[in-house]
């Protein structure tokens, strides 16, 4: 891992992440155990995370941290982790 990767061990890390951020936006990557790495833009003021390859917006962030953790229909999460890499903070 390098200075600019966080690792988040569970759902609620990850949400507290993005809520620390407040209003700012950041650009990260998300990259899963299992899987291709994909970038992400967090947008602070609107609460919403957009995916940059086809510029999917989720409905919200639960579904977002769902997505990144891989949780089934009941909401549990099937990695272990997920580690960010931070590519540009937006103030």
């Amino acid at each position: 891992m390098t200075d600019k990767q966080i690792r988040l061990t569970t759902v609620e890390e990850l949400a507290q992440y993005l809520e620390n951020l407040g209003d700012q936006n950041q650009y990260f990557r998300a990259i899963p155990i299992s899987g291709t790495p994909e970038e992400f833009l967090y947008k602070g003021q609107e609460k919403a995370v957009l995916r940059e390859k086809d510029q999917r917006l989720f409905d919200n962030l639960e579904d977002f941290i769902c997505y990144a953790f891989q949780c089934d229909p009941e909401g549990y999460s099937h990695t272990e982790y997920v580690d960010l890499e931070i590519l540009k903070d937006l103030r």
